[in-house]
Order: structure tokens, then C-alpha cells, then sequence
């Protein structure tokens, strides 16, 4: 599992488990820094679900960055993992 702690992430494509905002502020909280653009300082992209019309490429500018950069490339269930893990050591630290 990538630990989010202290890195730069952005999300592209729609997420089934939040609003962007709210996986924004679950990031925050559980210590990563979500960023709203991309660029070559973002450490993980998270994915949701691209979808476009049958005759356009499944891909957003953001998964396209990613890729040309070689910017590292997580879903949301890495990432609702990934919360999981942050909240059980945190309860572990109470």
C-alpha cells in the first residue's frame, strides 16, 4: 500500500464513494495534501471512473499528464484503503 501521508495528491474521473470535495477533505484530514491541478509536483493521481461518449478516448488531460510524467497512479479502493489504514492507526494512537 502507498502511503499518502505528506504527498501531493489529485483525483480525475468521478469517484463512487464521495464527492470530490469529500475525499478532498478525508485526504486532508488523514494527512495527504490534495491539490486541484496537475502538474509535476503531484506525487499520486487517484482515478475514479472516466467515462466519455463510445468515440472518445477514455483518458482525461490529468490521466494524460500523469502518464507522459510517469506520476505514479492509484484507484479509489487503493484509496479507500488507504483511509482505512490511516483511521485504524489513528484510533490505535487514542
Amino acid at each position: 500500500m502507498i502511503d499518502l501521508r505528506g504527498k501531493r495528491i489529485l483525483f480525475t474521473g468521478r469517484l463512487r464513494s464521495f464527492r470530490r470535495f469529500q475525499a478532498q477533505q478525508l485526504a486532508t484530514i488523514l494527512g495527504a495534501k490534495p491539490v486541484n491541478g496537475i502538474d509535476k509536483n503531484v506525487d499520486i493521481l487517484v482515478v475514479g471512473i472516466i467515462s466519455k461518449p463510445y468515440d472518445q478516448l477514455l483518458t482525461t488531460q490529468k490521466l494524460t499528464y500523469a502518464r507522459t510524467y510517469g506520476i505514479p497512479k492509484i484507484d479509489e479502493l487503493a484509496f479507500i484503503s488507504w483511509c482505512q489504514w490511516r483511521l485504524d492507526q489513528l484510533k490505535a494512537t487514542l
